[in-house]
C-alpha cells in the first residue's frame, strides 16, 4: 500500500508545482498580450489541493485491492509460482480457422482470454488516450477552416470602417463616394420563442459580395427580399425552420414585427439573424449603416470623419490567430500526454504480462521449442497489435462521438487502412 501511496502523492505534488510553473505561466503570458493588467500572476485555487487529495487517496486504495489478496495467502504459498487458472472458452482453437493458425497465434489468444481484465484494461487505456488524440485533432482541424472560412469566404475586403453613432448625412455621401457604398447594420433585438423571450441581433447586409452569406457547405448564397434567414445552429436551438415566423422588435422600442423565415445559412462565428436592406426597409425598419467595408488602401490613414475606427481585415485576422494560438496550444498538450499515456499503458501491461509467462517460456524450452520461436512469443507483437487495432478502431467511434458533442469537425479516419498498416507490421 505505502508504494501507491508515496508515489501517487510524489507525483501529485510534482504535478501541482510545475504545473503552476510551467503551463500556468505559459498560458498567463499568452492571455495577457490581449489584455493591460497592472499586477497578475498565478494562484492555485483550493479545488486542486483536495483533487490531488482525492488522486492519492483512489491510488492507494486501488494499489490495496489489487494486492489484498495476497496479503492474506500464508508466505509460503505467496512463493510459489502462481498456476494459471484455465476456463473452457467458447471457441476451440484446434478448430476452424485457428486449425492452422501459428503457435504464437493460438498463445496470445489464449493469453487475452485467461486474462480478460488485463485485454480489457489495455484496450480501454488505447481507446481513452486515443480518442483524445481524435478529438484534439478534430479541434485543431476546426480552428484552420474557421480561419479560413471566416476571412477568406465570408470576408471578402480590405477594410472596414466602423461609423460614429451621431454621423451626419454629409458625412456618410462623402465617405459612400469615397469608399463605395457596401455597408451593413446590426441591430440589437428581441424576440419571442414560445412564453418567452430571446435576445439576439439582426445583421442587414447591403455589402453584396464584400459581406458574404454562406449556406451549408460553406457556398456563398444571396439574401431574399422577402423574409430573413437564420443560422442553422439557431434554427437547432429554437426548433425553427423554414417558413416559420418570428416576432421581434428592436431594443428600446415597442413596436413589433413578424418576419418569415425564407432561407439557412451557416456561419462559423456569429449565430444571428441576416436580412437584406431591401427587406428590412420593405417591413417600415428605418436602415442606418454603422460599418462600410472597402478595398481601397487606406493604410496611411489614420482618421476620417464620422468613422470611429478603421480596420483592415489583416489586422482582424491577425487577433484571431492570437486568440487561435491559445487553443492550438492546448490541443498539442492533449494529443502529447494522450501519447504519453498510451505508451505508459502499454509498456506496463506488457512488462506484467510477461513477467507473468517466464516460467512457462522455461516450460516451452524444456519442450524443445527453439529461442526463436520462444522470443517471437513472449514479444506479444500480435497481442499486442490486437489491442491496439481493436481500442483504435473503438476509439475512432468514440472520437466522432466526442467531436460531435464538442460540436468540432472530425477529421476522417480510414479505419481499414489503420487495420491493414498495422497488421503489415506483424
Amino acid at each position: 500500500i505505502s508504494f501507491g501511496f508515496w508515489i501517487s502523492l510524489i507525483s501529485a505534488i510534482s504535478g501541482t508545482i510545475l504545473g503552476a510553473i510551467l503551463i500556468g505561466n505559459g498560458f498567463l503570458n499568452m492571455e495577457m498580450t490581449y489584455f493591460e493588467i497592472p499586477e497578475y500572476s498565478i494562484a492555485i485555487v483550493p479545488e486542486v489541493y483536495i483533487l490531488a487529495i482525492i488522486v492519492v487517496i483512489l491510488i492507494t486504495f486501488i494499489t490495496y485491492l489489487s494486492c489484498r489478496k495476497i496479503l492474506k495467502e500464508p508466505a509460503t504459498e505467496a512463493l510459489r509460482t502462481e498456476i494459471p487458472k484455465v476456463k473452457n472458452t467458447k471457441f476451440d482453437m484446434t478448430k476452424g480457422i485457428f486449425k492452422n493458425a501459428s503457435i504464437s497465434t493460438k498463445w496470445n489468444l489464449r493469453d487475452i482470454a485467461r486474462n480478460k481484465g488485463r485485454s480489457l484494461m489495455a484496450i480501454v487505456g488505447v481507446i481513452g488516450c486515443t480518442m483524445l488524440v481524435v478529438c484534439a485533432l478534430g479541434m485543431l482541424d476546426t480552428m484552420n477552416a474557421y480561419l479560413s472560412w471566416q476571412f477568406d469566404t465570408i470576408c471578402n475586403f480590405d477594410y472596414k470602417l466602423n461609423l460614429s453613432n451621431e454621423y451626419s448625412d454629409e458625412q456618410y455621401n462623402d465617405l459612400i463616394l469615397k469608399y463605395g457604398d457596401k455597408t451593413s447594420e446590426t441591430i440589437g433585438i428581441e424576440f419571442k420563442d414560445g412564453n418567452n423571450k430571446q435576445a439576439s441581433t439582426i445583421t442587414v447586409n447591403d455589402a453584396k459580395d464584400y459581406l458574404n452569406v454562406t449556406g451549408h457547405s460553406r457556398e456563398k448564397i444571396d439574401l431574399s427580399d422577402d423574409g430573413i434567414f437564420i443560422t442553422e445552429k439557431m434554427s437547432d436551438k429554437y426548433n425553427l425552420k423554414i417558413g416559420d415566423e418570428i416576432t421581434w422588435h428592436k431594443f428600446g422600442e415597442d413596436t413589433w414585427y413578424t418576419s418569415k423565415i425564407t432561407g439557412l445559412n451557416r456561419d462559423p462565428q456569429s449565430q444571428t439573424i441576416s436580412a437584406s436592406k431591401k427587406y428590412i426597409e420593405s417591413i417600415g425598419v428605418n436602415y442606418k449603416a454603422d460599418s462600410i467595408y472597402t478595398n481601397e488602401d487606406l493604410k496611411d490613414v489614420k482618421e476620417l470623419s464620422g468613422v470611429n475606427t478603421i480596420k483592415s481585415k489583416d489586422n482582424i485576422k491577425d487577433g484571431m490567430n492570437s486568440m487561435v494560438a491559445t487553443m492550438k496550444m492546448l490541443i498539442v498538450l492533449l494529443i502529447t500526454l494522450s501519447a504519453i499515456l498510451g505508451f505508459v499503458i502499454i509498456y506496463n501491461l506488457g512488462i506484467l504480462s510477461f513477467g507473468e509467462k517466464q516460467y512457462q517460456f522455461a516450460t516451452l524450452k524444456v519442450l524443445g521449442f527453439k529461442d526463436k520461436q520462444i522470443k517471437k512469443i513472449g514479444k506479444n507483437r500480435k497481442k499486442d497489435a490486437n489491442y491496439n487495432v481493436n481500442g483504435i478502431l473503438l476509439k475512432c467511434i468514440c472520437g466522432k462521438a466526442k467531436c460531435t458533442f464538442n460540436k468540432a469537425t472530425f477529421l476522417i479516419v480510414d479505419l481499414q487502412a489503420i487495420n491493414n498498416q498495422l497488421l503489415r507490421k506483424l
